[in-house]
């Protein structure tokens, strides 16, 4: 009986050849996927809301009743970064079926008014008014 051994390419490493198999050195690497960190991609112009899409998330935030700690000194105004340490929270599903632009975003509540952020950078995109 005879075995088939597959052809083997020899490898010089370091002043000892090495077998590597033929079909190694003939397949090109896979590309690379990039990451995402399970939060998607974030645009980097944030999508302007309408005053009723702002209403509307608004109310839905209001409706989940969170109650929602802010450490002291944070300012919430358009640009400002967030402490790391802040906790963001997922939009309510009610807001996010009506309103798709603002699914890559987190919201968290600062002096009663809901507060969007890009959970990448912690900046703020959107502050509600009251």
């Amino acid at each position: 009986m005879l075995f088939r051994m597959p052809r083997l390419t020899m490898l010089a490493v370091a002043g000892t050849l090495a077998a590597a198999p033929a079909w190694a050195q003939e397949r090109p690497p896979l590309p690379a996927m990039p990451s995402t960190g399970g939060v998607g991609t974030v645009p980097s112009q944030p999508a302007p809301l309408t005053e009723e899409q702002k209403v509307a998330i608004t109310q839905a935030v209001k409706q989940t009743n969170r109650k929602v700690t802010v450490p002291p000194g944070v300012q919430a105004h358009v640009g400002a970064e967030l402490p790391a340490s802040m906790e963001l929270y997922m939009l309510p599903d009610l807001a996010l079926a009506d309103i798709p632009e603002a699914k890559p975003y987190r919201y968290t509540v600062v002096e009663n008014r809901v507060v969007l952020v890009d959970p990448t950078n912690m900046r703020v995109v959107e502050v509600m008014a009251k």
